[in-house]
């Protein structure tokens, strides 16, 4: 395996992102290293900023493997809402067997680097919030399904966590201890992003979607108070911005309001209407060793959804128990914390060499705005942390610990797909196809960003005079 490119380390409070400048408008856009499809991401990871870490990709960046520790990588595509899958192979794992809980496995596996009997491995989706350092599973912005030793802990964890999410799903079947040419085929379900926009804003009723499953816990309704208050600050912003109707039919009547201007909208024959969503993002490029990058912030991880042992004096307390809140049975869609309610028929399942294990996991956590939020000391140029920068969801991730080595797909055809065994998926795409919507998503972020700002600046050639006189400036000084 060979390492491709450098990227800058994304640090605690930020990420960063390749870009390039558009010659002709000077306005600049996100890029990325080839290969330009659907593959396993090098902009979220220390492999170059620490050389002795060894962390190395296949040139095709759809394998990888590392050294002296545990790391998680995510791809570069994906998923907010639908069905998606993918498929991971084993490359290198250590054989089965139990650990012995007193010895690293890094001392008791082959010392060979070559060998392909050693490490440990996941596989599953997590969100932004999911720091590398960290092993799938061990907190709850991730999802993994264990390859070595299902059945027990693998070293890695049981050291640092108390509680292992082992699966959760009805019926699910552990995969047990798997062995190189292994194939893990994972699908996550999403529920559409207008029922999570109704989730995170406390305005989700379960009765309006029978056919999507809600839990852990039994959904209860908002309490009163909340939703008068609630209401009552958001009617007071919508009428100082000028924005927000006051009734049902000033909706129809005022011309610039958002429910007349997507009144208006026509769509294709055949295609849905989008979310009604805002994508505000706030990227900063910069040059660093000739290359060229944005700086953005990172959302921040809460302290409920991190390491069961992590921060545990500053964890929600149940008013109702007096006992921090169990992440397995108390969160529902309508939970008073936005950042513990959960996606109505949400679900990942499991498929090992072509069968089917069940549902491993159900009841995924919310991650629209404000279920994930960037820090208050880290705010973006809106002034607050609830936003969407359009980057927000389920990332396919491996998890490697010690010399594991695993091979990804992403797109068809499939080792062995999920089409031959288990309920019909008529819906189900492959996760790569998001690759090229992604795209098409970021360019009319593009398109909205640069005319927002030619109106700001009432010049539709601001950024190029911009960049024109500070090179200028600089030649000169």
């Amino acid at each position: 395996m060979e390492a491709d490119g450098c990227s800058v380390e994304s640090k605690e409070k930020r990420y960063y992102i390749r870009a390039k400048r558009d010659p002709n408008t000077f306005y600049f856009h996100a890029d990325e290293a080839p290969p330009r499809n659907a593959r396993l991401s090098d902009e979220n990871h220390p492999q170059c900023g620490v050389e002795n870490l060894k962390n190395s990709f296949t040139k095709d960046m759809l394998g990888k493997t590392g050294e002296f520790g545990s790391y998680t990588t995510r791809a570069n595509v994906f998923a907010r809402e639908g069905q998606f899958f993918f498929e991971a192979k084993v490359i290198s794992q250590a054989p089965p067997g139990r650990e012995n809980p007193r010895q690293a496995l890094a001392e008791t596996q082959n010392v060979d680097r070559s060998a392909t009997n050693r490490g440990g491995l996941r596989v599953g989706f997590c969100r932004r919030e999911h720091h590398w350092s960290e092993n799938l599973g061990s907190n709850a912005y991730s999802y993994a399904v264990i390859l070595r030793s299902g059945t027990s802990k693998e070293y890695g964890s049981v050291r640092f966590n108390t509680m292992m999410y082992h699966m959760q799903g009805n019926g699910a079947q552990d995969p047990g201890d798997l062995s190189p040419g292994d194939v893990v085929g994972v699908m996550i379900t999403l529920p559409s992003l207008e029922v999570h926009k109704k989730v995170v804003e406390g305005t989700f009723h379960p009765a309006d979607y029978p056919d999507l499953k809600c839990g852990p816990a039994v959904s209860k309704p908002r309490k009163q108070a909340a939703g008068k208050k609630g209401s009552k600050s958001g009617g007071k912003a919508k009428e100082k911005d000028g924005e927000g109707p006051k009734t049902k039919e000033d909706a129809t009547k005022r011309p610039h309001s958002r429910a007349a201007i997507r009144g208006a909208l026509h769509t294709l024959a055949g295609s849905p209407l989008p979310p009604d969503l805002d994508i505000i993002r706030d990227r900063n490029p910069f040059l660093h060793k000739g290359m060229t990058y944005f700086e953005c912030p990172e959302y921040t991880p809460n302290h409920d959804l991190s390491r069961p042992t992590l921060n545990a004096k500053n964890k929600s307390v149940n008013p109702e128990t007096g006992k921090r809140y169990d992440l397995l049975t108390d969160p529902h869609p309508n939970h008073d914390l936005a950042h513990l309610r959960t996606l109505p028929g949400s679900k990942i399942e499991l498929w090992v060499n072509g069968k089917y294990h069940g549902v491993v996991w159900e009841h995924l956590f919310a991650f629209l705005p404000p279920a994930s939020c960037i820090e208050k000391g880290n705010k973006t140029a809106t002034g607050t942390g609830e936003v969407d920068d359009g980057l927000l969801g389920y990332y396919p991730a491996i998890s490697h610990y010690t010399g594991g080595a695993i091979e990804c797909k992403f797109d068809a055809p499939w080792w062995f797909g999920y089409e031959h065994d288990g309920p019909p998926r008529p819906e189900a795409r492959p996760i790569g196809e998001r690759y090229q919507e992604q795209i098409v998503e970021d360019l009319v972020s593009d398109l909205v960003d640069e005319i927002y700002q030619e109106k700001l600046y009432n010049d539709p050639n601001w950024m190029k005079k911009r960049v024109l006189s500070a090179a200028a400036n600089l030649h000169h000084n």
